[in-house]
């Protein structure tokens, strides 16, 4: 689509209804806000479940935690039972990564110093602006590569 609505949509300036309302336009027919959403959440792959039960192991001893550029109604792929708490949705934060203001306002939300918080993430900007800012980060790039990673950090 040539729409803007994803760009709305992961800074919290549309919701499910102005999707709806721009795929209704752009199909030609009448698309409800579920039926919106489910489309769009059609071309998210399949939850890494290695990775899901790595959180939860993680979650024991540690905080963690999820930051995403994304609507809420993305958590509905998360598996069954699984979450991340805290949860930072850019459509919450009004900011989107890499900006800088996103990632002063988790570290602000957060209420740690930037070198407590260790951000995992696959886009190298990302990455880059965390580390830019004093955060431990690590290019995620496979489950297996970032288990040395963190290894190194104490973390199992």
């Amino acid at each position: 689509m040539a729409s803007d609505i994803h760009r709305r949509l992961d800074r919290g300036d549309a919701d499910e209804t102005d999707l709806a309302d721009e795929l209704s336009a752009f199909a030609g027919r009448a698309v409800s806000p579920d039926e919106a959403c489910q489309l769009v959440l059609s071309v998210f792959e399949a939850p890494n479940g290695e990775l899901w039960a790595l959180a939860g192991q993680l979650a024991k001893t540690v905080v963690v935690g999820g930051f995403s550029d994304n609507p809420a109604f993305v958590t509905r792929v998360f598996p069954e039972g699984r979450g991340l708490t805290p949860l930072f949705l850019s459509c919450e934060l009004k900011h989107c990564k890499p900006s800088k203001q996103a990632f002063e306002t988790v570290t602000t939300r957060l209420g740690v110093m930037p070198a407590d918080i260790l951000f995992i993430d696959d886009m190298a900007a990302n990455v880059d602006q965390a580390r830019s800012l004093g955060w431990d980060a690590i290019l995620f790039a496979s489950n297996a590569g970032l288990m040395p990673e963190l290894g190194r950090r104490g973390l199992p």
